[in-house]
């Protein structure tokens, strides 16, 4: 009986010593990989995280438009952000800030001389009506309408907008407005339009397109 209880102990005096020699050398594998500059690869991740987060500044970064090569910014335009206050109806840019927009088809002929200033003009201030032409209801807008003394309400412009949408629709021959519709209103090329298969059809919607346009200049 007491050989048992002996060598029992003895097992677990084994054991511990045992636990406390791989935990030695736990630290001095440890200790030896630190300064030898062997790490694990936990730890490797953790240093790199640490690099990073080193590198955070608060300093303002300058606004990216990114690669302004000529193949990047071929057919675009570098505008101002501008921000409209809801209260007076002006638009203002505080912080500088800039974009680059896909150019539209009616920018892109008066660049190219196939358009007037003139009938450009008359093209954005069509397109910019044609915001308020989609609704059913003329008059819809008005049962929203603020009546408080503020000198800009959404509800009135929009219904500004529409009205003078269909005024500027109605001035334009019947025949020019598929053209007008499908370049200003719908952004697309006159090659792009139905039967428009050669230079000389696409003479002819573009004569349609600026007699259309002319006609909201008079």
């Amino acid at each position: 009986m007491r050989a048992a209880v002996k060598t029992a102990a003895d097992t677990a005096t084994m054991k511990t010593a045992g636990k406390a020699e791989a935990m030695a050398l736990d630290m001095k594998v440890g200790g030896t990989m630190a300064a030898t500059g062997v790490v694990g690869k936990a730890a490797k991740k953790k240093l790199k995280a640490a690099d990073r987060l080193a590198l955070v500044t608060l300093s303002r970064a300058p606004w990216d438009l990114g690669p302004l090569t000529p193949r990047q910014i071929a057919g675009k335009v570098i505008e101002p952000v501008t921000i409209v206050d809801p209260k007076t109806g002006k638009a203002s840019n505080p912080n500088g800030v800039i974009r680059t927009r896909r150019e539209t088809w009616v920018e892109r002929y008066l660049r190219k001389g196939k358009l007037s200033a003139a009938q450009a003009n008359a093209a954005e201030q069509l397109a910019e009506a044609a915001q308020g032409r989609r609704g059913r209801d003329m008059l819809a807008a008005m049962v929203k309408v603020d009546t408080s003394a503020s000198d800009f309400d959404p509800a009135v412009a929009h219904l500004d907008r529409r009205r003078r949408f269909h005024a500027m629709w109605a001035a334009i021959p019947a025949s020019c407005r598929p053209a007008v519709e499908h370049v200003v209103l719908n952004d697309h090329s006159l090659r792009s339009m139905a039967g428009c298969n050669s230079g000389k059809a696409e003479a002819r919607y573009l004569d349609r397109l600026q007699r259309g346009l002319e006609a909201l200049t008079r």
